[in-house]
């Protein structure tokens, strides 16, 4: 029994995740093209390759920065095989992050993103089941708020990983534009827009989410990725050359930023420590002008605020920006640690 269980669940697991591989092949030619093009372009213009940054060595990377990478693997792992390998499956929670609970049954817990995408069967349950499921949902967001965005969700694990990868490698990326952002926020408006209302209209969010070709196919569940697989393949291009490229448009980060102000978790900033360098700016991935320009206002939470800490990380005053957690500080700008990162990626260069 046991010889004939090993091939069968290997075949299943093999028929499951083939698409996805497919798909990572597709986004890694892609993404050699693209670098390609540019070599090919940047050398037409002034005779110089661009395409390639300064290779660095390790990089100093503060405590903060380490515990987030820490819980992201160990919350994506929980959140792909979780249920089969502790052996729990809690039916009554949903986390407000993006994963694909729908095709992957082996979650410890649900993802929130199932029912607020399908609103019409969401209403259609038992008023108790409803209650617990916006209790669930929003009670960690008054407490955490987008916490879950740059700590928890899968799919930033993913982003981030590509991330690091185009960095190890030396590949420059891509920086947006002010007028960039300001049309992403249009399209994300219309995704919000296509989450919360494709169930009363017949329609299944699941056919287009990137997310459903991701923790299914890893767990061995097959899904159909027609739609959803050429959105990954774009998301996953986009994320390797642009910092956390699909949560510039995620409808639920969009949605779960409405709240981001009035939680526990904060983002502050001392107005008098700032020098204006505008280097929190430059390393933010969501593009937060705000928390550069902001002269008065100590509370600097953004609704697109991740709470990943880069800006943190690359200001270089003391306290200048801080974390904190109900008034208490988890993580703050230090100078003596910026000035450590670039003596190390000086050093790199020569």
């Amino acid at each position: 029994y046991v010889c004939r269980y090993v091939p069968e669940t290997y075949r299943v697991f093999s028929q499951a995740i083939f698409p996805l591989l497919t798909l990572l092949a597709l986004a890694a030619g892609a993404i050699g093209l693209c670098i390609l093009l540019r070599s090919v372009l940047n050398r037409k213009t002034d005779g110089r390759d661009y395409s390639l940054a300064h290779k660095s060595r390790r990089a100093y990377k503060p405590g903060f920065v380490m515990v987030r990478w820490v819980v992201m693997m160990c919350s994506f792992i929980l959140l792909t095989w979780g249920g089969s390998w502790v052996g729990l499956w809690f039916e009554e929670l949903y986390i407000p992050v993006l994963s694909c609970s729908k095709y992957n049954p082996e979650q410890i817990v649900g993802s929130a993103c199932y029912y607020m995408s399908h609103l019409n069967i969401l209403f259609t349950l038992e008023p108790q089941q409803i209650i617990v499921f916006f209790a669930c949902f929003f009670i960690p967001l008054f407490l955490f708020g987008k916490l879950f965005c740059g700590f928890i969700c899968p799919m930033g694990f993913v982003q981030d990983v590509l991330h690091v990868t185009r960095q190890k490698a030396g590949i420059q990326g891509v920086s947006l534009t002010e007028k960039l952002y300001e049309r992403l926020s249009i399209i994300k408006w219309t995704a919000v827009m296509l989450f919360l209302g494709m169930g009363f209209a017949g329609l299944d969010f699941c056919n287009i989410c990137p997310v459903v070709t991701l923790s299914p196919a890893f767990s061995g569940f097959k899904t159909t990725i027609y739609i959803s697989g050429f959105v990954m393949l774009f998301v996953l291009v986009g994320s390797f050359f642009k910092s956390r490229f699909f949560c510039n448009i995620c409808p639920l980060g969009l949605i779960m930023g409405l709240f981001h102000r009035f939680t526990l978790v904060r983002l502050k900033k001392d107005c008098t420590a700032c020098t204006e360098c505008g280097a929190c700016y430059n390393a933010c991935p969501m593009g937060i002008k705000s928390i550069y320009t902001e002269r008065e206002r100590v509370n600097v939470t953004d609704t697109n605020c991740l709470m990943c800490g880069e800006c943190i990380r690359n200001c270089p005053e003391d306290n200048a920006l801080t974390i904190t957690l109900a008034g208490v500080k988890l993580y703050g700008s230090s100078r003596e640690k910026f000035m450590k990162r670039f003596e190390r990626k000086e050093a790199a260069k020569k």
